[in-house]
């Protein structure tokens, strides 16, 4: 049963303690990150250094591919790095993905790709151009790649299904974003329609081994009772996953945000989650994070849940190896000469302090909903008894059981905290895409 517009439905609640816990912790976090942005932002990388680290790279590692263009116009609430896009620039671009994909194969030799995460930009704006990547990568990377796409509504359709299909795509993530044009409107996602939305989860139901959908929470004008409905309906779609993000501004539109008075931080913000949350469970679905409502798929919508190593492909592309952190330069024109110089288009990159390493790899074990208490101190021995401990006691505080080596994360509270850290942590990513795209490098 849904509830009247504007009525608020009854919610799973958010102790006011752990409201404030979480906003501390998220606080701290972002401060955390920012800095580290910060000091990354002023480290340019070594190429010497840089193929020495990607070289030494061995085992699993996911790899994220930037596709950075768009149909226009471009939508406000997107922190990624894209640009309007231009079919002679794009073949340009992906001429140059290709050199640099031939580039990191040879070079992390010892690497072992099992998952490509294609996103943007919207990657399906040239489907062809996209699955003819795909195939490249593939010979580089091995023929057993899953790979998982992200897609604009406008792109998807019988012959585009069928193209992606044939690529071997296994995971379609759809930008639907909202469900009202109200909403659209507001979110600055004028590039399809309601209808649009509608008929491109049609055409892709059941045709792909993870069908996952995009909605985004939190805008001006949100309540509870418009949040749960739209999410009902969206899970209503069929979807096998339904991803709820929340708007997670950068540090520039933060503050023109709060200029204008719209937040940054929305005022219902735990009773918006905690809506998300019970039209979710009410329609069957189960959180795989704080964010994706998955029905049974293995691929869910964040690979870094799955790999805390990744290298990167593209513009923009951020990758982790061992406690190597890289990224790629922000402009078009900019990755396509590094490209050509020198095989890659590495920018900045800087080794993580252990403590950096560890504070990474929790949140990311948090965001998977797990805490491993004996993998953190076996990965990191005694720097990481203080915050196993901490974390432990946070954990029986609100409720949580641990099973086998584990906790599980499944109250509200906890689900509410992961979240609110993880926000923290992309927001900080966004601020360095803010930087990126502002300064032209």
């Amino acid at each position: 049963m849904g509830s009247r517009e504007g009525e608020r439905p009854p919610t799973y609640g958010i102790p006011p303690a752990s409201v404030r816990l979480a906003r501390v912790l998220a606080a701290a976090a972002l401060q955390q990150a920012e800095r580290f942005f910060t000091g990354l932002r002023e480290s340019r990388a070594e190429p010497r250094s840089h193929v020495k680290e990607v070289a030494a790279a061995e085992g699993d590692h996911a790899l994220y591919v930037h596709m950075p263009f768009c149909h226009q116009p471009l939508c406000s609430f997107c922190s990624f790095v894209r640009y309007p896009f231009d079919p002679e620039r794009s073949r340009r671009y992906l001429k140059a993905l290709a050199v640099e994909a031939a580039w990191l194969a040879s070079t992390a030799e010892r690497v072992r790709v099992p998952l490509v995460y294609i996103g943007g930009g919207t990657p399906t704006v040239d489907v062809y151009g996209l699955a003819e990547t795909i195939d490249v990568l593939r010979s580089y990377f091995g023929r057993g790649l899953a790979v998982s796409v992200e897609a604009n509504p406008i792109d998807i359709n019988d012959e585009s299904v069928s193209v992606l299909r044939s690529a071997g795509v296994r995971r379609l993530s759809i930008g639907v974003q909202a469900l009202t044009a109200e909403r659209l409107r507001r979110l600055g996602r004028l590039s399809h329609t309601v209808e649009d939305a509608v008929r491109a989860v049609e055409a892709a139901r059941g045709r792909f081994e993870t069908l996952n959908i995009d909605m985004i929470w939190g805008a001006t004008g949100d309540t509870r009772g418009t949040v749960y409905e739209e999410a009902l309906r969206a899970l209503r779609l069929g979807a096998s996953q339904v991803t709820f993000y929340p708007l997670m501004p950068p540090p520039g539109r933060r503050r023109l945000m709060m200029i204008r008075g719209e937040g940054p931080w929305h005022p219902e913000e735990p009773g918006l989650y905690e809506a998300v949350l019970r039209a979710a469970l009410e329609a069957g679905y189960q959180p795989a994070t704080p964010w994706c409502m998955n029905r049974g798929s293995r691929l869910i919508d964040e690979y870094v849940v799955e790999y805390d190593r990744f290298l990167a492909l593209g513009l923009s592309g951020i990758g982790r190896t061992r406690r190597y952190v890289y990224v790629n330069c922000f402009t078009p024109e900019g990755y396509m000469r590094m490209v050509e110089r020198r095989g890659h288009a590495a920018l900045l990159a800087r080794r993580l302090s252990p403590v950096e390493d560890m504070l990474y790899y929790a949140s990311a074990m948090a965001f998977g909903l797990r805490w491993c208490p004996a993998v953190l101190l076996e990965r990191y021995g005694r720097l990481a008894a203080p915050l196993s401990a901490t974390v432990q006691a946070l954990l029986r505080m609100i409720g949580e059981e641990r099973r086998g080596d584990c906790y599980r994360l499944t109250r509200t509270a906890s689900l509410y905290t992961a979240h609110a850290v993880q926000r923290s942590l992309y927001m900080a990513v966004n601020g360095l895409r803010e930087w990126g795209m502002a300064a032209g490098v």
